[in-house]
Formats: C-alpha cells, structure tokens, sequence
C-alpha cells in the first residue's frame, strides 16, 4: 500500500513539472472576444431625436448618417474625402456633465484611443479571438497606435441631441444625452504615420508562423474595409 502511494506521488510530481514546463517555454494567450458594445457603432438602437443642437438646423450629414446605418455609414463618406472620419462620442443623463467632456476633448490625448479603436476594429472583422489569431503581434500593434504621438488630425465638428427610446411600456420609456466630436486626418498623412508604427513593431514572444501570415494579410490590405 505505501510503495502504490509512493508511486502516485511521484507520478503527480512529474505531471506537475511538465505542466511547469510547458508554461514556461509557451506563454498562454489570452483569448478575450470583442465586447458586445464594439458593434453599438455598427448597429444602431432605435431611437427619436426630440431636440439637438442648432435645433432649427438640420442636422449635419455626417450625424445623420450616423444615426440612421451606424459608422459603416459615416465611412462610407469617405469614398470622396481624402480624410479618415473618426466620432468620438459619450452619453448620459447629465448635460452639463457631458458638456464639461466636450469642453475637456484635447486631440493629442483622445485621438490615439480614437485610431487605436479603429484600428482594432479593423483587425478583428470577422474575427472572434483576435489576440489568438494574430498572437502578441495584434496586442503590441494596439498599444503601439493608442502610445503614438498623432500629428495632423482636425476637430472638424460637434454635435450634441437628446434622445427618447420608446417602448411599448411607456413607463419604461427614456431619454438620454448623446454629444458626438467629428475628427479627421488625411489619408496620405495617417497611412504614413501608420506604416511607421508597423514597420517599428516588435512582436514580444516569438509568434507561430500562422500568426504572421494572417497579421501581415492584414497589415497589407488594411484600408479595405477600414
């Protein structure tokens, strides 16, 4: 009975050295899927504008075009600019909370978060796990656009509306405020400014070929779709 118990021990000591080992020599990655709110911008909720900002305006396209298909929409403005459209946006109950966002929005700071949002939207179409199909190589090209120092990028508009949700229980009916700030940058400008960062990226541990492959299909075609 002690040599049967003797065995089992150093059968689980060895298990635990190889499992030591394999950590060691194969860092894990972390499989983390897209939130579901990185698709709000694509798929927008129903809702019924009850007062905006130059309210006996219309309201500028671009917001529009927002409203009514999402930032696919926005994009699509693009075809004929020779500017990338970015949209910063925040929400809530509290207009003067979000006007001090609004009077707060600083460029230089908030327009890396921006580009690396877009960006990480563009590595991960079609893609649940991006960090696993692209390895450290999609992790560091992310932090690498949010750390960049952007140059050239413009505050091209703002907008702000309020916001009803209807509901079949009117009880359960709301109201919110939504402010938007309208960002561009010329294309030539920030493909450049883009092309630096990859060609400057250091991938960390050693990615399998795959992951490679798939990252540099990305990186080569990556205003399709952009």
């Amino acid at each position: 009975m002690n040599k049967l118990i003797f065995y089992v021990l150093i059968v689980c000591a060895l298990i635990g050295i190889l499992f030591a080992s394999c950590l060691t020599e194969h860092p894990a990655f972390v499989l983390s899927p897209l939130p579901e709110e990185h698709e709000d911008i694509h798929a927008p909720r129903v809702f019924v504008v009850t007062d905006h900002k130059n309210a006996n305006a219309a309201i500028p396209e671009w917001a529009n075009r927002f409203y009514e298909g999402g930032f696919s929409e926005v994009i699509s403005m693009e075809a004929g600019l020779d500017s990338f459209m970015f949209i910063a946006r925040s929400q809530g109950n509290n207009f003067d909370a979000l006007r001090l966002w609004h009077d707060g929005f600083n460029l230089e700071l908030d327009f890396p978060r921006m580009a690396a949002a877009r960006a990480e939207a563009r590595f991960s179409a079609g893609i649940h796990f991006p960090d696993h199909e692209y390895g450290d190589l999609y992790v560091n090209a992310i932090r690498a656009i949010s750390d960049t120092h952007w140059t050239g990028m413009s505050k091209e508009d703002d907008f702000w509306a309020r916001r009803r949700f209807p509901d079949e229980d009117e009880e359960a009916e709301r109201e919110d405020w939504e402010f938007m700030i309208l960002v561009t940058i010329g294309k030539a400008n920030f493909a450049g400014q883009l092309t630096s960062i990859f060609q400057g990226l250091k991938s960390g541990p050693q990615p399998s070929e795959r992951q490679v492959l798939a990252f540099n299909r990305v990186v080569e075609n990556f205003f399709e779709g952009f």
